[in-house]
């Protein structure tokens, strides 16, 4: 037997001990697993700060930048993965996890993700007012642009439509108007690019400013809706201040789609739209109204004052009839009223013969996929929309193309090409066919018995029909028709964007993150008369003789190229620790810069046949001497010429987010911004932001109300955004004239100086402060957010009066003070959802204040458009109290604070000024409902806007002062003029007042302003500035502008086909408007092209 010393026993033991206690540091293959994934989101992008959590245990651990996360974990055990606005995944572990961890928006928290162009965070760790929408969003009216599907779907952005012309875009307005002479449209940045894609404006004196088609100057039209995967709207300072001094007019962030991991995924979607007359119309006249109104006039007004040989109003076909004017000379009576009765047996609807039922369609077309290393996108779009007007139409092709690398786990790399074409044509922009349409007379015909033009006999007619000297017309004369098929305007654009961004994880907590992009935009119009047309008539420089009557055609052509460039780099730092302390850094650097170039020639003689020119010189007998020579040649200089802009930016930019236990938020961001266009003691000029948030749900004493209030969170922010202002220079700058001075041997330049230099020239800085309460009942069911906010503008610019000894008479300086005060409320609800059935609705509501504190206008009125203590575009003017019985005119209120005593008194215009309201509806909001049953959704959404006043624009193109005479009694309003009833007016004209029916419910009395002296001016005021009130209209609209029903179809039968979904929809646009105003449409009041009611079906396969 062999025996073992002590010492070899003790040292056995130890590394027994030693083994086992290494052993233990390692898990064991059979009891652990190892957890080693990546958390993304539906786009594969990475999540950082996702909460990884064992069930059963209170701690979990939180991933890093990349949303790596790698931990053991107990065989069989639950891991939850969550993520603020994600669903939670959970995962059973049985064996080793690995990959990524896809986690999918919560459609019941959809808006609290954010992408605000430098980072992607979520809304619960911001301090910022930020909305978000998606691409089902954005479904509902596929000829509609961008801009305009995005009405009525975010609290404080107001969007309303220019017109209804295919491709216009719209105006939109985060929470007010915050400048008075600069550019108030929000920044757009699309996939972190803000867009600069400018056009230079061109003046000139001798091309017209109808030459120019301008429609696709801002760029937002090139953008296909279809590839938009999200739209955060910023509307804040805490949320917008680190886009610096661009950022005053709020940021709107567009991500468009992207690969994902996985098998080539196909979409095609395509849309039949059916494009009809809007839902309104004018009301009107038919043929045989008016020419019983014109008889009625006649009866009143003329047949006695020509019987007693005194001066007689003609108005209309009736009063060139009874007058015997032109061909009607001699004419009997029998004869007379048989040529009435022939006018009024037929009658055109003008609007009818402008509009047309046309089709317009879209195609597009995606293709997707990738690996873990490899992800792809690419894009095909096509739109046509024929237009609701006549040789109108819209086209657009998009190519969107990107390609994501992920050459090792710390490297990524993204590459970016888009490129979209757009074409848009019409007849000239020196036509207006919508006010002929308003005010053409219904018995004019549009083309003779033979087919040819029929020649608009009153339209042009009011001076020589009443004696009065006029221009001559055209031998063919004036037909719209004509006008609309012999011009053209067309407008071409291309513009193309290449964008790089790389993202490299220094360490697990810290990366850099870097973009690069340039773009190119080229931009081509034609703008043709041809040389029948009465546009081309009005258009004769080189012959300035009256009776002269020969024409030529004419052709405008721009040519212009903007280029641009961004480079950006910040490093990027996030971490957690000690579990309740989160914080992320991002500091930075950035550079742009653009250079815009236009280039445009007006040639006369065109012939479209050949595409030539043959310029007409003057007339034979023209007594041509040396100053005749110079006058043509200031005409030939004036027909051509260029305009450029550069602008160039530096840029430094950080940002601080601090989240403590996940419900104290502290952010901080800051951004420093150089520019030329600042004056030479100002060219950095700093914003920044602080806000807080406080998650109160997550405090203790909250838990017990979970039940029914589930989250709450409580937001303030202050902070200083910028806007830099293009209508002044802060250089000395010489303007030069188009024309030159010609001494004989040297032509030289011909200019002035508008602006004295201003070293002191900086941004317009907007102070902003707001409090927000978010909340969600029962499980997030139910959400409101409500928000209070106030910005000061100041440094505004704008123009003051200056003492003439300095050479100018005003200068334009940062002197104005503005405010926008106001509330927004949004509210959505998930109604009802079960296995079958799915109703959620939403709306939203917004208030706003806008106020001048602070202007010195060049010129003092009480009557600007613009007044210190009142509204940018402040209606001031008479407040009517109805229409006197006794003189039938309309009376007005006068102010309380002056006395009326002399007859002096009541003419002077300023004792009765009011505030009437603005132009600007300081009401505006939303709503959508949608309603689900199995595969079947119905969808419709629409916008209402409140408090909004004009003076109707739609002014007749004749009046009294078309005549020549003294005026003999002075003449209120329109409403009171004899002579605009020469053309159309609508059917209630005729309830008016008269001696013999002296209602006041009705329109005013009519008055010859050539007739008889009734010296009402006596009794009442007369100003325009006063009696323009009575013109106001009330633009207020609720409307319907979608209905969308689709069909969702996923059947397992389709797999085999190797279709994963097929749906069908089919909707209508621009349902209803219910409103006061007189108007086809209030949201875009006065004589312009109409937004269509619209029909579409629609068919989306994916593959």
């Amino acid at each position: 037997m062999k025996h073992y010393s002590p010492v070899r026993t003790i040292l056995l033991i130890c590394f027994c001990m030693l083994g086992m206690s290494l052993a233990a540091q390692q898990p064991s293959p059979d009891s652990m697993v190892e957890v080693n994934v990546t958390v993304v989101d539906s786009e594969h992008q990475p999540l950082p700060g996702a909460t990884v959590q064992i069930s059963g245990k209170k701690q979990g651990v939180i991933s890093d930048m990349d949303g790596h996360v790698k931990l053991w974990v107990d065989r069989g055990a639950r891991v939850e993965f969550r993520y603020v606005g994600m669903k939670t995944v959970s995962v059973k572990v049985n064996n080793p996890l690995k990959g990524d961890i896809v986690l999918e928006d919560d459609s019941s928290q959809l808006d609290q993700v954010v992408v605000t162009g430098y980072q992607r965070t979520t809304k619960r760790r911001t301090t910022g007012s930020v909305a978000t929408l998606s691409a089902e969003d954005l479904k509902g009216s596929p000829t509609a642009n961008l801009d305009m599907l995005m009405q009525g779907k975010v609290a404080g952005m107001d969007v309303k439509a220019l017109s209804g012309r295919p491709g216009e875009s719209a105006k939109v307005r985060i929470r007010g108007t915050n400048t008075i002479t600069g550019n108030a449209d929000p920044l757009w940045v699309v996939d972190g690019v803000p867009l600069q894609k400018d056009i230079p404006s061109i003046s000139t004196s001798q091309v017209k400013a109808g030459d120019f088609n301008d429609i696709f100057s801002n760029g937002i039209s090139g953008i296909n809706p279809n590839d938009i995967e999200s739209i955060a709207v910023l509307k804040d300072a805490s949320a917008a201040a680190i886009y610096g001094s661009r950022a005053a007019g709020g940021v709107i962030v567009i991500t468009t789609k992207r690969g994902k991991e996985g098998k080539l995924n196909v979409s095609y979607s395509a849309n039949v739209s059916i494009v009809t007359k809007p839902p309104h119309d004018a009301n009107l006249m038919n043929s045989a109204e008016k020419l019983a109104w014109e008889q009625e006039l006649w009866d009143e007004f003329s047949a006695d004052r020509m019987a007693q040989g005194l001066r007689y109003p003609v108005i209309g076909a009736v009063g060139q009839i009874r007058s015997g004017y032109g061909r009607y000379a001699g004419w009997t009576a029998e004869q007379q009223d048989a040529e009435i009765r022939r006018l009024g047996e037929q009658s055109t609807d003008w609007f009818g013969e402008l509009f047309r039922n046309s089709v317009s369609n879209s195609h597009y077309l995606s293709l997707s996929g990738g690996s873990d290393k490899t992800s792809y996108y690419v894009s095909l779009g096509y739109a046509k929309n024929n237009g609701l007007v006549k040789k109108t139409d819209y086209e657009r092709y998009n190519i969107n193309s990107k390609l994501d690398l992920k050459p090792s786990r710390r490297l990524k790399i993204g590459i970016q090409l888009d490129l979209s074409m757009q074409e848009s044509n019409g007849p000239s922009l020196n036509v207006d066919p919508f006010k002929y349409a308003y005010f053409a007379n219904p018995y004019e015909r549009v083309y003779e018995d033979d087919g040819s033009y029929a020649a608009d006999k009153t339209y042009n007619s009011l001076a020589r029909s009443n004696g009065a000297v006029s221009l001559m017309e055209p031998e063919n004369g004036f037909n719209i028709m004509r006008e609309i098929n012999e011009t053209s305007s067309q407008s071409k654009n291309l513009s193309a964007q290449a964008i790089a961004t790389l993202s490299y994880s220094i360490l697990d907590n810290l990366s850099f993150e870097g973009l690069a992009s340039y773009s190119y935009t080229d931009n081509h119009t034609d703008n043709v008369n041809g040389k029948d047309t009465y546009a081309a008539w009005m258009d004769r420089p080189f012959d300035p003789s009256y009776n002269s009557k020969r024409t030529y055609g004419s052709i405008t052509q721009t040519s212009a190229y903007n280029t641009s460039y961004n480079l950006r780099g910040h490093f990027h730092y996030s971490n957690t620790f000690a579990e309740d302390h989160y914080v992320s850094a991002l500091a930075g650097a950035e550079i742009r810069g653009q250079y815009a170039k236009s280039i445009f020639e007006k040639r006369y003689g065109y012939d479209p046949v050949t595409g030539n020119s043959a310029f007409p010189v003057y007339p034979e007998d023209t007594n041509v001497d040396y100053s005749t020579l110079l006058s043509y040649a200031k005409i030939m200089d004036g027909l051509s010429g260029q305009s450029r802009e550069k602008s160039t930016f530096a840029s430094f930019y950080m940002s601080l987010d601090y989240v403590l236990k996940n419900r104290y938020i502290l952010s901080l961001t800051g951004r420093t911004d150089g520019s030329n266009n600042f004056g030479s003691d100002e060219q950095f000029n700093p914003t920044g932001s602080v806000g807080l948030s406080w998650n109160v749900d997550q405090e203790s004493f909250m838990q017990s109300l979970k039940p029914v209030l589930s989250t709450l969170s409580v937001r303030a922010a202050l902070g200083y955004t910028g806007n830099i202002n293009k209508s002044v220079y802060p250089q000395l700058v010489m303007d030069y004239s188009s024309s030159f001075r010609n001494t004989g041997d040297y032509f030289l330049r011909i200019g002035d100086i508008r602006n004295a230099p201003n070293p002191r020239l900086r941004w317009e800085k907007t102070r902003d402060m707001k409090v927000s309460v978010d909340m969600g009942f029962f499980n997030d069911r139910i959400r409101l957010q409500g928000e209070l906010y106030d910005r000061r503008t100041r440094d505004a610019v704008s123009s003051v009066p200056v003492v003439y000894t300095t050479g100018f008479s005003t200068q334009t300086y940062n002197t104005s003070e503005l405010l926008n005060q106001g509330a927004e409320l949004t509210v959505s609800a998930t109604a009802f959802s079960n296995r079958d059935w799915r109703v959620s609705l939403s709306a939203n509501l917004a208030w706003n204040r806008n106020k001048l504190l602070k202007y010195n206008p060049p010129t003092t009125s009480m009557f600007n458009s613009n007044y210190e203590g009142y509204p940018i575009g402040a209606i001031i003017s008479g407040r009517v109290t109805g229409i006197d019985p006794k003189l039938g005119i309309y009376a007005y209120e006068v102010r309380p604070d002056v006395e009326m005593n002399t007859a002096a008194d009541r003419q002077k215009s300023n004792n009765y000024a009011f505030y009437l309201g603005t132009s600007n509806a300081p009401t505006n909001g939303g709503y959508s409902v949608s309603v689900g049953y199995k595969k079947l959704t119905l969808s419709l959404g629409g916008s209402f806007s409140w408090g909004g006043k004009i003076l109707n624009n739609i002014s007749c193109p004749i009046s009294y002062s078309s005549l020549n005479g003294s005026v003999v009694e002075n003449i209120p309003t329109q409403e009171n003029d004899l002579y605009v009833n020469y053309l159309n007016v609508t059917k209630d004209r005729v309830n008016r007042w008269t001696p013999t029916n002296p209602i006041t419910n009705g329109y005013p009395r009519i008055i010859d302003a050539y007739g008889e002296k009734l010296g009402l001016d006596r009794y009442m005021v007369t100003s325009e500035s006063v009696t323009r009130a009575s013109m106001m209209e009330n633009v207020s609209y609720f409307k319907l502008g979608s209905i969308l029903l689709s069909y969702s179809m996923d059947y397992p039968w389709l797999k085999k086909a190797l279709i994963n979904s097929i749906v069908l929809s089919a909707g209508v646009s621009n349902v209803f408007t219910i409103t006061n105003y007189d108007g086809i449409d209030p949201e875009t009041p006065g004589a312009v092209y109409p937004q269509p009611r619209t029909y579409s079906m629609g068919l989306s396969v994916t593959f």
